[in-house]
């Protein structure tokens, strides 16, 4: 535990680099991300609130004033703030607000802005299924295909829901039972729709999108509906990446498989499915590359955008990010799986060691392809160690 010990004493020291008076940058290094971002700065904050540093606490709530102060009227928290210019991004939107929810219940506790942003998310579940839209590349795979209904968005709900239920359970205990059962409503719909049984039927991930009640392979009038063919992981098990019109993804997204883990979404069944899916497909190898398989040019979820960021093992597409190994630990604790916790801890320290806290590596190689002292890589190795040391996972108040 010392050599771990140290590395923390490590991210400590990045997150100060990426402190600022306006709040947490996404990077601590020059070259780098200088904005306040929503997902970094709330991501990291799950582990950095436990580091005893000043400067590092009052960045997490600068960070927390500043989306807030540049909240659209509508309730939508900014993607990030350019600290240069004090402009507010909100293109890649549909996760902000929600980490948000969750950063702030841990740190400073809002109502107000908490009930102003789900709001909001209501009015993103367009088809009043009770699931999330997303446009294109809007989450924080903001370079990538996933689109329409998102698995990492909607586990992620599900949190930021039940985060909100819990803050608002003495204040307002009627909004607080709503928001726990709209997050109820979420987590079936997750498991009718998205969970994939290995046996090659789409009907169900996409029966949703027809213009009619009709869920037989027929419409209404005895015509012959059009069906994605499976092409990839035909007989495996897990969650699949997103659903979109008469469309749906079949790579195995991390994150969003985690999450469902982590918002207990998953059950035992799922969840051990999940964990051994990760370790059979050697994920793990460096915790944790973002999906399998990648995606090929050619692909229906290929796009010419990708350029040179995202090819095949890079980047969204295949690559190894620090700040999931550290969803991965907490997976893990939270599914009793103890052991092989603190092995995953240990590699995602080495990893983390070896590209000095880096944003991304190389799915095959492993190899630092993105920016230094990366908050959200620090600050998720900090969470990763308080729920190994502890031998629970804690990602909201109590």
């Amino acid at each position: 535990m010392d050599r771990i010990a140290e590395i923390c004493r490590s991210a400590v020291a990045a997150l100060r680099r990426c402190c600022s008076p306006l709040g947490l940058k996404a990077s601590g290094q020059p070259l780098g991300h200088h904005q306040i971002w929503a997902r970094d700065s709330m991501i990291a904050l799950l582990g950095a609130r436990l580091a005893p540093d000043d400067d590092i606490q009052a960045a997490l709530r600068a960070s927390l004033s500043l989306l807030n102060q540049h909240q659209a009227s509508s309730g939508a928290i900014p993607n990030n703030v350019d600290i240069a210019t004090g402009k507010p991004n909100f293109r890649a939107y549909a996760d902000c607000g929600l980490w948000w929810i969750i950063g702030s219940a841990l740190v400073a506790p809002d109502p107000d802005t908490t009930c102003a942003i789900l709001r909001w998310y209501e009015c993103q579940d367009v088809d009043q299924s009770g699931l999330l839209s997303m446009q294109e590349s809007s989450d924080w795979e903001d370079l990538f295909c996933t689109r329409g209904k998102g698995l990492y968005l909607n586990c992620l709900y599900v949190l930021a829901l039940r985060s909100a239920a819990r803050l608002l359970q003495a204040s307002d205990p009627k909004e607080s039972r709503r928001f726990l059962y709209r997050a109820k409503i979420v987590s079936d719909r997750v498991n009718q729709w998205f969970w994939y049984r290995g046996d090659r039927d789409m009907l169900r991930h996409i029966s949703h999108t027809f213009s009619t009640g009709n869920t037989h392979l027929q419409d209404s009038l005895g015509r012959k509906r059009w069906m994605p063919e499976k092409r990839y992981l035909l007989d495996e098990e897990y969650y699949l990446p997103y659903l979109g019109f008469r469309a749906a993804g079949e790579w195995f997204d991390s994150l969003g498989n985690l999450l469902a883990i982590l918002a207990g979404i998953a059950d035992d069944r799922q969840t051990g499915i999940i964990l051994e899916f990760i370790s059979r497909h050697s994920l793990d190898a460096w915790p944790l590359r973002s999906l399998t398989p990648v995606v090929q040019p050619g692909d229906p979820d290929w796009r010419d955008y990708y350029g040179t960021l995202n090819p095949p093992h890079h980047y969204h597409n295949g690559g190894v990010w620090p700040f999931i190994g550290g969803f991965y630990v907490a997976a893990l604790v939270a599914s009793g799986r103890l052991s092989a916790a603190y092995e995953a801890l240990k590699s995602l320290g080495d990893l983390n060691l070896r590209g000095e806290f880096n944003e991304w590596h190389h799915g095959q190689t492993g190899e630092p392809m993105g920016v230094r002292d990366q908050a959200w890589s620090a600050g998720m190795f900090l969470l990763a160690f308080d729920c190994v040391s502890r031998g629970r996972v804690e990602l909201g108040p109590a």
